[in-house]
């Protein structure tokens, strides 16, 4: 009778379902090395019917000039989870130059080339979508006519299609399959969500007036940027622009898809995030340079709008707790 080492046999299992199968990434969601490009070991998972999530993020100052072309075996779904400055082009064609906000959209077919030059903070969540996974999803939709994912960029804000790109971010707390489970869930109601739009689903969300022309746009951006740290007003951003406070405001949701005390709310929170990952600025600082009258009020909006507070937010960022010392009368005001 013939000996089996059994060991033997075992670890030669092993090492050949390893060479069939590479490890995966440990995280649920990781950090991206270079701009849309999933992790190293992905791929095979990313043929099957699973979702790779990754995050695109800085809140660095310099310009970031970057490229990336879309797997032939799936789609690349990017939200954006902040306003982002940038230059955008697909396929050589200029979809963005100037602001875009959180909520704005980018999505490629296989085989797409982008290129992006970031001139300033990014955070954006990026979904690889294996092609098959796409394909089932229409399968099981009655209408199939309607069934198609549209590439292209759009820079208004999709407001449900943000919530749960924000709502994704949860499954970095989750370990094992239950965080794999959670990405599946919420990634497959992303897909859903971009499947319907194009014929019925948003006709009802599609703006009733048309939106403010670039150069308004920027006006009011740019008003807003300035004065972040001052009580602003809708009279005075219109004001910037030329138009009476009724047909910005209306003109402003239309072209970004949030109204414009919305937007200035976001980017006193976006620029507090840029602050508070310096090392010795007090939050009280940073809640009064960015407009908020008091520090309890600047953090009921920040963990609205983060999910944290902002010492909670801070910490995770592996920022340093040492504060300067501040004058006694801003902690009293």
């Amino acid at each position: 009778m013939t000996n089996f080492d059994a060991p033997a046999i075992s670890n030669a299992v092993v090492a050949f379902e390893e060479a069939r199968h590479p490890p995966r990434p440990t995280g649920i969601i990781e950090d991206e090395p270079q701009w849309r490009l999933r992790p190293s070991g992905s791929a095979e998972t990313a043929s099957g019917s699973r979702v790779i999530a990754t995050r695109w993020r800085s809140l660095g100052e310099r310009a970031r000039e970057v490229t990336a072309e879309t797997p032939i075996d799936c789609h690349v779904i990017g939200i954006a989870l902040r306003s982002l400055d940038a230059r955008l082009s697909v396929c050589g064609r200029t979809v963005l130059d100037g602001a875009a906000m959180a909520g704005a959209l980018l999505v490629t077919a296989p085989a797409v080339r982008c290129h992006c030059v970031f001139r300033g903070p990014y955070d954006t969540l990026h979904l690889h979508v294996p092609n098959e996974l796409i394909a089932e999803c229409v399968r099981e939709m009655t209408d199939r006519q309607a069934a198609e994912i549209c590439s292209g960029f759009t820079s208004t804000c999709d407001p449900e299609l943000e919530r749960l790109g924000r709502t994704l971010l949860g499954a970095k707390d989750l370990a094992g399959s239950f965080g794999r489970l959670y990405v599946d869930c919420i990634s497959t109601a992303i897909i859903v969500r971009l499947l319907v739009p194009a014929d019925r689903a948003l006709a009802s969300e599609r703006p009733k007036v048309a939106g403010l022309v670039r150069w308004r746009l920027k006006r009011a951006i740019d008003y807003i940027e300035a004065h972040l740290a001052e009580p602003v007003s809708l009279a005075d951003v219109a004001s910037a622009t030329g138009l009476t406070r009724v047909y910005f405001s209306a003109q402003f949701k239309a072209a970004t898809g949030l109204r414009p005390h919305e937007y200035l709310v976001r980017r006193r929170i976006e620029r507090a995030q840029e602050m508070l990952v310096e090392d010795g600025v007090p939050i009280v600082d940073v809640a009064l340079s960015v407009g908020f009258q008091n520090q309890a009020h600047f953090s009921t909006v920040f963990k609205r709008f983060v999910g944290q507070s902002p010492h909670a937010w801070r910490q995770s960022q592996g920022c340093g707790t040492r504060q300067r010392q501040t004058p006694a009368t801003l902690h009293l005001r």
